[in-house]
């Protein structure tokens, strides 16, 4: 069944229309029976439109936590629903109401990190309207120390924020952030100080600038980069005072015109070699047509491209771990069933594509009914890796996606 499943969704997908000069693509094979198993959990059935959705363990016991924006589409409150180990929806815990200046919170993107290094898993928040209110209104980005749940403040955004990303940037031990809008075409880099205030250091435009965005270190060169909607933009090291230079991994993820589902993407950042320079995997997660592609730059600063998928449509979930456990990276996608239906595709399956370490990658059809904002963590800290999953962006029910695969001696 996996198999004609798998078949048929390469039929009605095509091949995407390209124009960049293209790597030799690895082989991607189906199989009847694959090394993958998956236990799934309804975790949540009170779920509204959670577009922001993240996973932490705030709670420091040792278990995952989902952690949300609830009803992001007009701005509501900042909460998480505590993991459990045993069978059963899972407990909310509001950590905010509103954000400290009043409104509401609002965003296509949430992260949880340790905002102060002080060990306790921190939670970022955004005080908007909602997206689709007024997306160019001026957004308020917050980040809410744990355990007592203090907000701090990080600065604005030009607009709705579409994606977040903590990172090191300025190697000095405190975690950073980047913020993308959704319109406005901007990047903005805030560096945490030791007081606990940021500070704006880099205000970045660039055409087609939407949704997507990862960071890793691109170029090797030691300092956090940000890839972002088919750019490169390369940390300027020390204080980030610097120039962030933008380079282009491909056009056709920022080139995109017509209506808010131009230029959408899903970015992850992953060392799929492992030659410590790691790559940039992009899928469109909004329209149909586009493909699965990895990108790496080479010792000269050219980037070169490798398709996975041909074409997978609404792909707004793109995760790169290792999924069976044999040292490889696998990637995690699907199709968000929500959007999926508007571009008239009736098949809905959330894939892992399975690395056998040489260039060849399996399909394992895990789900049917779809993926959406998709999130992969060890849930239970047993070592191997699970899925959290809203089947579409108006789900009212969150699964967990337990891993029960065997995994190597």
């Amino acid at each position: 069944m996996r198999y004609l499943a798998y078949l048929l969704l390469l039929a009605a997908y095509g091949c995407a229309n390209t124009s960049a000069p293209a790597a030799e693509s690895p082989t991607t094979e189906a199989s009847e029976s694959g090394p993958l198993a998956f236990s799934s959990h309804e975790i949540v059935d009170t779920v509204n439109t959670w577009w922001a959705l993240t996973i932490g363990d705030v709670t420091g016991d040792g278990l995952m936590d989902a952690v949300y924006i609830n009803n992001n589409a007009h701005g509501g409150h900042l909460a998480y629903r505590s993991g459990q180990s045993e069978v059963g929806m899972w407990e909310e815990t509001i950590i905010a109401q509103a954000p400290p200046t009043g409104g509401t919170f609002a965003s296509g993107d949430l992260e949880t990190g340790d905002m102060d290094g002080d060990g306790d898993v921190d939670v970022l928040a955004v005080k908007h309207t909602g997206e689709w209110d007024d997306a160019a209104a001026p957004a308020e980005v917050f980040w809410y120390e744990a355990p007592d749940w203090t907000p701090h403040t990080v600065g604005e955004a030009r607009g709705a924020v579409k994606d977040l990303s903590i990172a090191d940037f300025d190697a000095d031990g405190r975690n950073d952030l980047a913020v993308l809008t959704f319109e406005n075409e901007n990047l903005r880099i805030h560096r945490s100080n030791p007081d606990g205030t940021s500070t704006l250091v880099a205000d970045l435009t660039a055409p087609g600038l939407h949704e997507g965005m990862d960071v890793g270190d691109l170029d090797g060169d030691g300092d956090t980069d940000v890839a972002v909607n088919g750019y490169a933009f390369m940390n300027p090291g020390g204080d980030l005072s610097g120039e962030w230079t933008r380079e282009t991994l491909s056009d056709r993820w920022h080139n995109q015109t017509g209506d808010w589902s131009a230029n959408g993407t899903k970015n992850a950042v992953a060392d799929l070699d492992g030659d410590g320079r790691p790559e940039v995997f992009i899928s469109h997660s909004e329209r149909a047509g586009y493909p699965l592609a990895v990108y790496k730059r080479d010792a000269d600063g050219n980037w070169m491209e490798t398709i996975i998928l041909d074409s997978i449509p609404a792909a707004h979930t793109l995760q790169v771990f290792d999924m069976d456990g044999d040292g490889d990276l696998d990637i995690v996608t699907g199709i968000n069933k929500g959007r999926a239906v508007n571009l008239s595709v009736d098949h809905f399956e959330v894939m892992v594509l399975v690395n056998d370490g040489n260039g060849t990658f399996t399909p394992e059809v895990v789900a049917e009914d779809g993926i959406y904002n998709g999130r992969v963590a060890d849930f239970e800290g047993d070592g191997d890796y699970d899925i959290f999953r809203l089947p579409e962006h108006e789900a009212t029910s969150l699964y967990l996606l337990e891993n029960k695969t065997d995994q190597p001696n």
